[in-house]
């Protein structure tokens, strides 16, 4: 199964909204806090650049705005192009003006989450954190310790984002397992994977870049995980037989 993924900042956000459908125009103005207003838009721009990307819809404004990206029952996002619902599995992040999407086939469990590398506390470490997750951080060094919590914390949440649940499932219901100590800081993708309370595994990579940790999981092994270049004149994928938007 392949994976692609994209990150987009707040400056690559249009001023305009021209690339916003009615549907998503009448959502927007329910937000009145200015910083969820702007974190609104940065996740919906990034996930309707991914989907366009994705089919190879193209990127002027117009096109954009064929693509919806709606919330589900559950709040998790749900695709939509020309109005119909489209047959592929979307996750999104978002975190200090950074956005991050991950877009695979509809069969896919996919999450993905991004985060900013900081200092938590032993209480945060007790409240959230399996057992095993406890002792894997209390073996790390001490230079080490904040990335490790935050890799930890960024891998249960896409797997949480995965299952549908997101927070309002206790994060000890999913267990994280890293390597037995992190490579050197790499922008490269390393392997990661996690298991839940009923004995769902999730496999996936992980990433630390410009002080944020990247992660994205599946419940099936991932064959490759592919960059998807918003505005590029690759064309990385495009939509096969059976593979429709509805």
């Amino acid at each position: 199964m392949d994976i692609y993924w994209l990150e987009q900042n707040a400056s690559d956000v249009p001023c305009h909204d021209r690339w916003l459908s009615g549907r998503e125009c009448a959502r927007f103005a329910e937000l009145h806090v200015v910083k969820r207003r702007a974190d609104w838009r940065l996740g919906r721009w990034t996930a309707k650049c991914a989907v366009s990307r994705y089919w190879n819809l193209g990127d002027d404004p117009d096109a954009l705005a064929i693509v919806e990206v709606l919330p589900g029952p559950t709040g998790a996002p749900r695709v939509f192009v020309y109005g119909e619902a489209a047959l592929v599995s979307l996750s999104l992040s978002h975190s200090r003006d950074t956005g991050l999407c991950a877009i695979a086939s509809p069969s896919a469990r996919l999450g993905c989450d991004l985060e900013r590398v900081e200092l938590r506390s032993a209480a945060f470490l007790a409240d959230y954190f399996t057992w095993d997750e406890q002792q894997f951080v209390a073996q790390t060094p001490a230079g080490k310790r904040d990335e490790t919590i935050t890799l930890l914390w960024s891998t249960k949440e896409s797997v949480l984002k995965a299952l549908g649940c997101g927070l309002r499932l206790d994060t000890r219901s999913v267990n994280a397992a890293l390597a037995d100590s992190l490579q050197p800081k790499s922008a490269d993708w390393q392997p990661v994977s996690a298991s839940d309370d009923c004995g769902n595994v999730f496999h996936g990579w992980w990433r630390e870049s410009r002080g944020f940790i990247y992660t994205i999981v599946a419940d099936a092994p991932p064959v490759r995980l592919i960059g998807l270049q918003h505005g590029g004149g690759v064309v990385l994928r495009t939509p096969g037989a059976g593979d429709d938007f509805g």
